[in-house]
């Protein structure tokens, strides 16, 4: 007996996961655990006569001989196939284990006989490569749930972890006929009250931490009952916030804290936070179910866990300009014209005696030219209202001055003194470089 499994609770992306390994292994079996997620569920409700599976209670385990894994490869996560672990811990040489996955890499890993692992933004895309490379031919409503699979788990290939290679393949998939409407039906789903009133909740008890530099969200939410889609609730919360993070707790008395972390930052990697306390999930996104513990312990331990992590933000200083090219009030505008156009400079700031009096850019001396002003100082068309920053600042703090002011460049201060600038062309350098 052949069987197909991923983790509990399983998104579009370990479902999808999983009908394509059957699209590779015909004669396998899918089997999943006693829960789906919502969407995943709200589209099986649509298509439960194309993609059938089996519960893993009704599989004899002692009978496996083929152990697919898809999406997954931590053992806290296959608790449904517990007897199977324990065969492969036993060397039991009658059951080959195969793995899909595009997780990192952690000391509770299942080994397989076959591996195909790789840092991907989707599992389904590795499966989809190896469809494309055989051959294995695929009907346009099996083309549209692998290319849910994919834009679920890379943020329609926004996420940091998306790769060319989920692009391509979900290029591939809409030319098998992956339908467009379907995708934005599933993609776009409206909240449910349960999730709005979840949503309120989450905003509601927001507490905002200072962990490396970098906002960190946290809200403890009580639920009377478990509710379906808390993973969108958390994504939500954390566009309307705008943090570089949040970890939203949900807790059920009597039953457990369920987390889902979100990131828009780079420098956090939610997945590795939530991995110390039995979670897991990638950079941007992961969640943790947590029994035997009240919020508070749960939150503490994932702070325990960032902290660790020391996430260190890129700061102004790395990336600003220094040393300065700076330029007197009294000088003449045409002087500053011929030393603009040599230093390939689009504006500078103007000191006095060592002190920041003002900036002047390439626009306001060309304005000058045409009026016919360029005998007159600087300080005659200098802007005297200068928005600077200091050097500690991380470089997302200093995109958001940049945008909010409407500004081109910021000089960096230490002490009163100018030691830097910050331009349009550093930060545009920084973004493109990473």
């Amino acid at each position: 007996m052949e069987i197909i499994v991923t983790h509990d609770l399983a998104d579009f992306d370990a479902f999808a996961s999983a009908v394509a390994a059957q699209k590779l292994y015909p004669e396998a079996r899918v089997v999943m655990g006693p829960r789906l997620g919502r969407n995943v569920r709200e589209f099986l409700a649509l298509h439960k006569d194309r993609f059938r599976f089996i519960r893993a209670s009704e599989v004899d385990q002692a009978a496996v001989r083929h152990l697919i894994v898809v999406d997954v490869r931590r053992r806290s996560r296959l608790s449904d196939v517990a007897e199977l672990l324990a065969r492969i811990d036993a060397g039991d040489p009658l059951l080959r284990v195969t793995v899909w996955d595009h997780h990192g890499a952690t000391s509770d890993d299942l080994v397989g006989d076959e591996e195909v692992v790789a840092k991907v933004g989707s599992a389904t895309t590795l499966l989809v490569e190896a469809m494309r490379e055989g051959a294995v031919p695929i009907d346009a409503v099996e083309a549209t749930l692998f290319a849910l699979g994919i834009h679920t788990d890379t943020g329609s290939l926004v996420h940091a972890t998306s790769t060319a290679r989920d692009a391509r393949a979900v290029a591939w998939l809409m030319d098998q006929g992956a339908s467009l409407a379907v995708l934005n039906r599933y993609l776009s789903a409206p909240m449910t009250p349960d999730q709005r009133r979840a949503l309120a909740e989450v905003l509601e008890a927001a507490e905002v931490r200072c962990v490396g530099r970098l906002e960190v969200c946290f809200s403890i939410v009580v639920l009377d009952r478990d509710i379906d889609g808390i993973d969108v609730v958390a994504s939500e919360a954390l566009a309307l916030l705008g943090h570089h993070a949040l970890f939203a707790l949900f807790f059920v008395k009597s039953k457990a804290v369920q987390v889902v972390g979100r990131a828009r930052s780079d420098w956090i990697d939610v997945g590795a936070a939530l991995r110390g306390i039995g979670g897991g999930g990638h950079a941007p996104a992961g969640a943790a179910r947590v029994k035997g513990q009240g919020p508070a312990e749960v939150q503490d331990a994932i702070i325990r866990a960032l902290t660790e992590q020391a996430p260190r933000p890129r700061l102004v200083r790395d990336v600003m300009s220094t040393p300065v090219r700076t330029v007197p009030p009294e000088l003449p505008l045409s002087d500053l014209e011929q030393s603009l156009r040599t230093w390939q400079h689009t504006g500078v700031p103007v000191l006095r005696g060592g002190e920041l009096v003002g900036i002047i850019s390439r626009r306001d001396v060309e304005k000058a030219a045409r009026d016919g002003r360029l005998a007159l100082p600087v300080s005659s068309c200098m802007a005297s209202r200068v928005h600077t920053i200091a050097e500690d600042v991380s470089l997302e703090g200093a995109l958001e001055r940049m945008t909010e002011r409407d500004v081109g460049r910021l000089p960096v201060m230490r002490n009163d003194r100018v030691v830097g600038i910050l331009s349009r062309t550093d930060v545009l350098r920084f973004l493109y470089d990473e």
